[in-house]
């Protein structure tokens, strides 16, 4: 049985769509049956990210509209033999005008072609993110370790508990191991602690990464080789191997000081 994981955030700019589309090429290295579905109405980007905007014709609209089957508005990444394909959001329509009944169809139909569906969702918590919950099995909440991140996705969290979904996954990206050793950021697995979250990643901030987007490469392919273990760490979670966390936490120096003030 497949399962449909939504990777949602409680804001903009904190590397959602960035991880959605990175850990589909992480599952499509290991040749894991997948697809990536752009779930934020007008306001697409994994085509641009994913460099095959020229080649798409037909989106969801497409589908819920009859013009075509999903078959044909799903585009492969790689190859037409590749197992990772793109159904795109639509840029016309409005969240207002899709119904939470339509998402959960495309869906079901997606699930029956793949083992693994990602819906990358809006970050915040309107009503295009209210769509897609209840069309997904799991939740994956995308945050920074900034304050204004962590209040948002504590937000985000109260909804997705009102809509049913308790504990989403945690994946903490851009994450400054330099800021989190001084004690100047909070240590991943505490914040996983105080949302009440499985931590399922730690993604680190890297150089590379917004070089490769200006050049429309996706992170996994920015040539960090940090970047490409992480998100492989976490598409083996994903698959439900045990794979351990790379150490992060206050340096012993700090911590021997933070315990001698107090």
């Amino acid at each position: 049985m497949s399962t449909v994981y939504l990777i949602a955030s409680g804001k903009g700019g904190v590397g959602k769509s960035t991880a959605a589309v990175s850990l589909a090429l992480a599952l499509k290295s290991r040749g894991v049956s997948t697809a990536l579905f752009d779930g934020d109405l007008g306001l697409r980007c994994a085509d641009l990210m994913l460099d095959v905007q020229d080649r798409v014709v037909f989106d969801m609209a497409d589908c819920l509209s009859g013009v075509v089957p999903i078959d044909e508005a799903l585009y492969p990444i790689g190859g037409e033999d590749s197992c990772l394909k793109l159904l795109c959001a639509s840029q016309t329509l409005r969240a207002a005008e899709v119904y939470p009944r339509e998402i959960r169809m495309l869906t079901e139909q997606l699930r029956t072609r793949f083992d693994v569906v990602l819906i990358d969702g809006p970050a915040g918590v309107g009503r295009n993110l209210k769509l897609l919950p209840g069309a997904s099995d799991q939740v994956i909440l995308v945050c920074n370790s900034d304050p204004i991140s962590i209040r948002d996705t504590e937000k985000t969290a109260d909804v997705l508990h009102q809509m049913g979904h308790d504990h989403p996954y945690l994946l903490v990206n851009r994450l400054d191991v330099s800021m989190v050793r001084a004690g100047r950021a909070p240590v991943p697995r505490t914040l996983a602690m105080q949302f009440d979250m499985p931590l399922l990643g730690l993604v680190p901030e890297s150089p590379a990464v917004p070089r490769a987007l200006l050049e429309r490469k996706p992170a996994y392919e920015c040539g960090d080789r940090a970047i490409r273990a992480a998100f492989d760490r976490i598409a083996a979670r994903l698959m439900g191997e045990q794979v351990p966390f790379p150490h992060v936490d206050v340096s012993p120096v700090r911590r021997f000081f933070a315990h001698g003030r107090t």
